[in-house]
């Protein structure tokens, strides 16, 4: 795979990643402003969702797919060399990475579309795991903090469980102790990932300079 073909599949996860966890955040808070991008699919709520609702979803986003942006920005920043700018996989049209225009874009990039995310996650989490409580179909059963399962569950990923804001048993299906556990870990693959691709863009300004395909 070249650099170029690499770029553009990196560009469209992430700018794609990046609208879903603006949409989500904004959510959270209550806005009526949102990014929308035209797709042959939608994300759209069937019924009310409460903003613990919304971190969840995009918590959830967050842990199973943005491992990958800094994945993929670390592979391509290992075949760079010359700059750390130009070692981050973003380009807008023809501005150079390397020049002063372009370390700027690149900057203001890596901070909308690596550190945004993960600000967001860090956001999600403290609604989750600070106002999220799981509830069951039964009304009369107390809903519980994010880690607790009752003593005798029901089989895994089968719905029993839901979490919502206390107010209601209405939510979204949640599997407690365990989602918390996958979220975190998978978060720390990403923040893992991350750090390599720091390092990476360090060592490429060590790198001698190599001709590629025009960036």
């Amino acid at each position: 795979m070249t650099q170029a073909t690499l770029r553009t599949i990196w560009m469209t996860g992430a700018l794609l990643l990046f609208v879903f966890v603006f949409t989500m955040h904004s959510e959270t808070q209550n806005s009526d402003f949102t990014l929308v991008i035209k797709l042959p699919i939608e994300f759209k709520a069937s019924e009310n969702i409460s903003h613990v609702g919304y971190a969840l979803h995009g918590l959830r986003m967050i842990g199973l797919v943005f491992w990958t942006i800094p994945f993929l920005a670390w592979i391509h920043a290992r075949g760079e060399s010359g700059s750390a700018a130009s070692a981050f996989p973003f380009r807008l049209l023809d501005i150079q990475p390397a020049s002063v225009p372009g370390v700027v874009v690149q900057t203001i990039a890596f901070l909308l579309l690596i550190v945004a995310p993960l600000v967001s996650a860090v956001h999600f989490w403290q609604i989750v795991e600070g106002e999220g409580k799981v509830c069951q179909p039964i009304p009369a059963i107390a809903c519980e903090g994010i880690w607790s399962r009752p003593v005798e569950p029901g089989r895994y990923w089968d719905h029993t469980y839901r979490l919502t804001d206390g107010t209601t048993n209405r939510g979204p299906s949640y599997e407690p102790f365990v989602e918390p556990i996958l979220a975190l870990a998978l978060l720390a693959v990403a923040l893992g990932f991350v750090i390599l691709l720091l390092r990476e863009m360090c060592r490429a300004q060590k790198r001698p300079l190599t001709i590629h395909e025009p960036s």
